[in-house]
């Protein structure tokens, strides 16, 4: 796993100001939740937003690429990578988180935070969601 703390920071940072986001260490990375459902996983500084049938066409008309792990092959992937310039447009950005959020509270990749182990890491910055 390549993740630097300078990027999850920058990450957090700025997802922070449009919504209430907290996260924690998944697998090789670190996933991204939004009131308890798993909206965006970090892999290798990389940030990957989650997709379902009806989201995935709007990221691949975006031309965003989809998150292949190196042993897969020809997998269909529920993440795509959300291009750096968008973190520096909230407007935008909040679109797309929109769009993840949807997608994982329809599929339900709820987290029950009380549950687990791993403590979860809550920001304080709220936005209008």
């Amino acid at each position: 796993m390549n993740l630097s703390h300078a990027y999850l920071d920058r990450i957090i940072a700025r997802l922070s100001q449009v919504a209430e986001v907290s996260y924690r260490r998944i697998f090789n990375g670190v996933g991204l939740y939004y009131r308890g459902v798993q909206f965006a996983i970090i892999i290798n500084d990389h940030l990957y937003l989650r997709a379902d049938e009806h989201s995935r066409p709007l990221y691949q008309q975006k031309g965003m690429t989809a998150f292949q792990p190196r042993a897969a092959v020809n997998v269909e992937s529920c993440f795509f990578e959300l291009p750096n310039e968008v973190l520096d447009h909230p407007a935008e950005l909040r679109y797309w988180l929109r769009i993840a959020v949807e997608a994982a509270q329809i599929g339900d990749f709820r987290d029950d935070e009380t549950t687990l182990d791993t403590p979860i890491r809550h920001l304080q910055a709220r936005a209008n969601y």
